[in-house]
């Protein structure tokens, strides 16, 4: 059995496309939960009048998207779901993706559809991700964005991407859920990094097709909690020495963000996210102990899956080339000692 878990916030405007492409699919066993963080518009009575036989949890208060998808796990576990498959409602599935995700799955392994962009009211051929890249800092971008579908082929890939995901359930009872004070943004790289240190794989499956109502966000809450998530995960999981490899770039690194948010106008809200991580700080290192799996040991068997360069036309700044070279050069410094 698997459960389908859309998490939504006011997304009544996309609903309709979402349930009606799961109710398409060529596999028939599954079920639908849909989580609503407690959304002012009609979205909740939308599914009620029209999609009946969807499993709705409605919560008092926004909940984000990780606390969201953990009420939809948990709903699931409870319900036997053997896997779940976590979708955005702003995405339209292909008839046989949950079809090809099953037919490729495994209790071991986690498995991220190609998630393709939906553009102007059209489904096009262009890659939105083939999964998250994780570059050595903590950043996380779209793996393959813009590129046409028949450009990428199967392949073990860093990170899934939480827009669209199949994940066994047995995984997720081994390295638990979300961590809910990520609130959202980053926390599907911190759940699947995790499941990384764990030994499980993570693998693109380029013929089970997603599509996506993509926009790049600049929006100032998104530099807030991407900037004090990302910071929050490296902390969080990785190892005192990786930490002390990277500190001098580090530095480098956040007075290149600093001086970028001042020029952007987004100054003050990189200086929230440091408040914002000092306070949630002492409550991600007691995980940090928790987990005797944050260890030079797993950062040696997983350095292939890091980045070390930003390449991803969102990020296209007049000075990501000299940024480039500077992080990369550290890198190769640094790799062997990792």
């Amino acid at each position: 059995m698997i459960s389908v878990i859309i998490v939504g916030y006011n997304s009544e405007k996309y609903l309709n496309d979402c349930l009606a492409s799961i109710y398409t699919s060529t596999i028939k066993k599954f079920r639908v939960i849909f989580v609503d963080n407690n959304s002012n518009d009609d979205s909740v009575k939308f599914i009620q009048e029209n999609f009946k036989e969807v499993i709705i949890i409605k919560s008092k208060e926004n909940n984000g998207f990780a606390k969201g998808n953990n009420i939809g796990i948990q709903k699931a576990i409870e319900l036997g779901s053997e896997y779940v498959f976590l979708i955005n409602p702003d995405t339209i599935i292909d008839p046989n993706c949950i079809e090809i995700l099953l037919n490729k799955s495994d209790p071991n392994t986690v498995l991220q559809p190609l998630i393709l962009l939906h553009e102007n009211g059209e489904k096009t051929n262009l890659i939105n991700t083939s999964g998250g890249v994780l570059h050595y800092l903590g950043f996380s971008y779209c793996s393959d964005y813009r590129k046409n579908k028949n450009d990428v082929t199967e392949k073990d890939i860093a990170i899934a991407s939480g827009a669209a995901v199949l994940v066994p359930t047995n995984i997720l009872n081994k390295i638990g859920l979300f961590d809910e004070l990520f609130f959202m943004y980053h926390e599907d790289v911190d759940l699947f990094w995790r499941a990384r240190m764990y030994g499980y794989n993570i693998r693109l499956i380029p013929d089970a097709l997603i599509w996506h109502k993509y926009s790049f966000s600049r929006n100032k809450d998104k530099m807030f909690y991407t900037e004090r998530n990302r910071l929050l995960f490296l902390f969080k999981n990785f190892s005192l020495r990786y930490l002390l490899l990277i500190l001098p770039i580090f530095v480098f690194n956040e007075i290149f963000i600093l001086i970028y948010a001042l020029l952007t106008g987004w100054l003050g809200y990189k200086i929230k996210s440091y408040i914002s991580l000092i306070r949630l700080l002492p409550k991600e290192f007691e995980k940090r102990k928790q987990n005797k799996l944050v260890s030079n040991k797993s950062e040696r068997k997983n350095k292939k899956f890091i980045s070390s360069e930003i390449s991803f036309s969102e990020f296209a700044i007049f000075l990501i080339q000299p940024y480039n070279y500077a992080i990369n050069f550290y890198w190769k410094l640094i790799y062997s000692f990792i």
